[in-house]
């Protein structure tokens, strides 16, 4: 009898515990999902072109012996510039993004900042080929300002 007792209430403490979880895993699930495609995909062209010019820095202040890799890093960046155009169509603002709405309001100036930094991958690109390395770490220190110049005036601060 008291076995009986002791495998109703346990199982009983287990329902209660799964039907508390339940709501916190789904609530989680539900986080998780609620980022859209469009933003997933901005989200990692952004840290791919983080991720590139973190690397070029890296070879350029010879934090890592990799000359050779400079050019694949420039041409990859210099290629995700020209993405950067059309990560961030109409609608693909709000909580789950930190794109200010300033992106679609003065779409114009957007526009100018992003081709700002696709001029200044290319003249890094261009910098790599000569094989000039002050010309290089301008050139990436141009790309920086290029960065910040659009995250300062269209993006949100990371919570």
């Amino acid at each position: 009898m008291i076995s009986s007792v002791i495998k109703l209430f346990v199982a009983s403490c287990l329902f209660g515990f799964s039907t508390l979880i339940a709501p916190i895993q789904s609530a989680a699930q539900e986080e998780e999902e609620e980022v859209p495609p469009a933003i997933e995909y901005r989200q990692s062209v952004m840290s791919a072109i983080a991720a590139n010019r973190a690397l070029l820095s890296a070879v350029i202040d010879d934090e890592v012996p990799y000359r050779n890799h400079l050019l694949a890093h420039a041409v990859s960046l210099n290629r995700l510039a020209v993405l950067a155009a059309d990560i961030f169509p109409a609608g693909s603002g709000g909580d789950a993004s930190r794109a200010k709405d300033e992106i679609w309001e003065d779409e114009e100036e957007f526009g100018v900042v992003v081709k700002a930094f696709q001029d200044a991958s290319s003249e890094l690109l261009e910098s790599v080929y000569t094989g000039d390395l002050n010309a290089i770490q301008d050139a990436i220190g141009s790309v920086g300002r290029t960065c910040s110049g659009c995250h300062r005036p269209f993006r949100k601060p990371a919570n």
